[in-house]
């Protein structure tokens, strides 16, 4: 599972079509992209195969282009912990990448088979320069991933397993696009990986997704977990307890159908269609 598979991207439209994804290039045209479509690379991975191992140096940022990958961290008696999933749209490594010493703190596996587009320091940085819109975007999702980990850490000590499973599936909506006939609806993912997510038994979080089942808060619908009454969830949740928003989202589907020069209807591909917004919080 450790071989590298890099490959060249097939086609200059469908690699432009996979970074417009990213919400690094939004504020760039499908003209901008070209020439950093020119250079990269992708890399196609089988389910379990890892992307990022913890102590590498960290030259890269990638874009999931298809898949799904996890990222975290493994303790010494087998534990696992998650800190978020990455779908197609969601860009990986920023961390490691800006951060002084240049080394991966944590592990990034695929949990599907993933094709992901790789964007080398040598190639990224002096686009970077061309384009310092991108560094304005690095800068809204680390800050944005930093206090949504400080909620996380924070309801570790203060908030029951409902309230942190509660807070994840949330998590998991405002990341994804898939929103069928108003209803927010989390990516496939296993209650495994749930209970990694939330740091308890897989056990502990069958009972309380079957809590909340009984509620008729949630039901489960092919892998996924359709929130039936989201204003509800997200309303007790933040009665007494500000909810932080991550910036980096998901997009399913196939890339978006690029026009050169321009984003279609004067809207960058990350935008259209529009995203259905989460309610406002009280």
């Amino acid at each position: 599972m450790d071989a590298v598979n890099t490959v060249g991207v097939r086609q200059l439209r469908d690699v432009a079509g996979g970074l417009s994804r990213s919400y690094l290039f939004e504020d760039l045209t499908a003209e901008d992209l070209e020439p950093l479509a020119e250079v990269v690379t992708s890399r196609q991975l089988v389910r379990g195969e890892s992307l990022l191992r913890v102590g590498e140096p960290a030259h890269e940022i990638y874009v999931v282009e298809s898949g799904e990958l996890k990222d975290g961290i493994v303790g010494l008696q087998g534990e696992e912990v998650v800190h978020f999933l990455h779908g197609p749209g969601m860009t990986i490594g920023e961390p490691g990448f800006f951060a002084v010493d240049h080394r991966r703190l944590l592990e990034v596996v695929a949990v599907a088979p993933s094709v992901v587009i790789r964007l080398g320091r040598r190639e990224l940085e002096p686009f970077m320069a061309r384009h310092p819109s991108i560094k304005d975007r690095v800068i809204e999702k680390l800050a944005s991933n930093t206090r949504w980990q400080t909620t996380m850490i924070s309801a570790l000590l203060s908030r029951s397993l409902t309230d942190r499973l509660v807070l994840r599936l949330l998590e998991l909506v405002d990341s994804s696009q898939d929103r069928r006939a108003g209803l927010a609806v989390t990516p496939k993912i296993s209650q495994s990986t749930l209970a990694a997510m939330v740091g308890v038994s897989r056990e502990n979080v069958n009972r309380a997704l079957s809590a909340l089942a009984a509620k008729g808060l949630i039901r489960q619908e092919q892998g996924r977990y359709v929130l039936l009454d989201e204003v509800r969830l997200r309303r007790e949740l933040a009665t007494d307890w500000p909810l932080a928003a991550r910036r980096d989202q998901r997009l399913l589907g196939s890339s978006v159908d690029l026009v050169p020069g321009r984003h279609s209807a004067g809207v960058s591909p990350r935008h259209s269609p529009p995203r259905v917004p989460p309610p406002p919080f009280p």
